[in-house]
């Protein structure tokens, strides 16, 4: 249940850079129907933040592209009227390495347009999501830096008493 959840839904977004600019798709479905986002979405049961990233960049705008690392973890939380939480995702935005393009942008899935933006003219827009938004004013103010996903995207295993560390 996506709206009115009991608990924070885990998603990525896919942040696609090149030349100053920034993939976006136009939303279908709520939440930010018509608005400008990234490309991404929930991750399934069982996959990885690199996976899911890679899935939703290809089902919404038909590229393929290499993910760098973790840009930036967004708590996205949006509130009904009488003050009750509507949608509630925690957004872990994946950087992709923009010289590692393949394909043709093509809106599918959730989005209906898929268009390359320039990082000024999100922030005049007023179809451009609060996310986005926020997200360019980070990168003006910290540069593009992320996490590389070694350090990040471990493969699942279990764990022995040895794996721990005491202090």
């Amino acid at each position: 249940m996506r709206e009115y959840p009991r608990y924070a839904i885990a998603a990525v977004a896919a942040v696609l850079l090149r030349d100053g600019r920034i993939l976006l798709v136009k939303r279908k479905y709520p939440p930010a129907i018509g608005k400008w986002s990234l490309p991404g979405g929930v991750i399934e049961s069982g996959e990885k933040l690199v996976e899911a990233a890679k899935r939703e960049l290809k089902e919404e705008t038909g590229l393929d592209a290499e993910p760098l690392g973790i840009l930036w973890i967004l708590n996205n939380i949006v509130m009904d009227t009488s003050g009750r939480v509507k949608y509630h995702y925690l957004i872990t935005d994946i950087l992709f390495d923009g010289d590692s393009v393949r394909g043709i942008p093509v809106a599918n899935g959730d989005a209906s347009e898929v268009r390359w933006f320039s990082l000024d003219e999100i922030k005049s827009r007023e179809d451009v999501s609060r996310t986005v938004k926020k997200l360019v004013l980070r990168i003006e103010k910290y540069g593009v830096t992320y996490v590389p996903l070694d350090l990040v995207d471990h493969i699942s295993r279990e764990v022995d008493q040895k794996d721990y560390v005491s202090m």
